[in-house]
């Protein structure tokens, strides 16, 4: 016989869904607020689709499949930090052999940003391909040469093989300053709904 308190009981995939929620929640109003978009028509559509995108990011790390724990209550992949950016040890070779035959659209890539204070790895997905001058374009970071080379010669960003090492520290979002591991940062909920596509 179900009781009352058996309907309002707390199962740990609920709780886990609340805690990932309310972080993922906490996270883009916090980026919103610090936007410097002065569009409302823009904010009003963001904040539209924020309940759909909260709670699918929050279901896709519920459901993770890839080899990564997940902290709840930060809404985050764990994993331990390399001493040194993974992607470094790459060089142009290994990611022109890698590259030789383009990925398919869709796929889900790694970029190589280096910024002021270092280095961090962003997820980010093919969404066009140029055959005939071996050229992919990546959605957010655009068009690429095989050797992971930025097209507009932008030497701040690199296309990068992506290996274990390289797709982990991507979604753990860690960072290295010149002077070793930073803190990890987090990651876009554009990056979390690709972490759940990646072919590990």
């Amino acid at each position: 016989m179900i009781k009352q308190d058996d309907i309002f009981g707390h199962n740990q995939d609920s709780i886990q869904f609340a805690e990932l929620c309310n972080a993922l929640y906490q996270r883009e109003c916090q980026i919103l607020a610090e936007s410097s978009s002065t569009q409302i028509n823009l904010l009003k559509r963001k904040l539209k689709f924020l309940p759909q995108l909260v709670q699918e990011c929050a279901r896709g790390l519920l459901n993770n499949q890839a080899a990564l724990s997940v902290d709840y209550y930060n809404a985050s992949y764990q994993a331990k930090q390399a001493a040194t950016c993974p992607s470094l040890k790459q060089s142009i070779e290994i990611i022109s052999q890698y590259y030789t035959k383009l990925p398919q659209i869709g796929r889900v890539l790694p970029i190589e940003v280096k910024t002021i204070d270092g280095y961090h790895i962003e997820l980010d997905s093919v969404d066009r391909i140029d055959e005939e001058n071996h050229l992919l374009h990546v959605n957010k970071h655009g068009w690429f040469y095989c050797d992971g080379q930025s097209q507009q010669t932008n030497d701040t960003i690199k296309l990068v093989k992506p290996t274990k090492a390289v797709m982990q520290a991507a979604c753990c979002g860690h960072q290295w300053r010149w002077k070793g591991k930073g803190i990890p940062r987090a990651l876009t909920l554009r990056e979390l709904k690709l972490s759940f596509h990646i072919q590990w």
